[in-house]
């Protein structure tokens, strides 16, 4: 039995992430998605991709604590209408 290959083309990254093929190539071409250029094929290790796809999952779902309730202040001040006759 073959131990599986590190590198992948486009087309088998296309079906781990559930993206077109297309849409993988131009992420490489953005430089969104981590892959290797030989010549003029672009591969993608498996172990990067899969290591790729838990971080864009980790950073989906880190939130902002919540700021429920809280008044803050806009720095404008206003003058009330009281104050405005003085």
């Amino acid at each position: 039995m073959q131990a599986p290959r590190e590198t992948i083309t486009a087309g088998e990254a296309a079906e781990i992430i559930g993206l077109s093929e297309w849409t993988i190539y131009d992420l490489a071409r953005r430089h969104v998605i981590p892959h290797i250029r030989v010549g003029r094929r672009v591969l993608f290790r498996r172990s990067s991709l899969l290591a790729w796809l838990e971080q864009q999952e980790a950073a989906s779902i880190r939130h902002e604590p919540d700021q429920t309730g809280e008044i803050r202040r806009l720095g404008v001040n206003i003058k009330s209408p009281a104050a405005a006759g003085h």
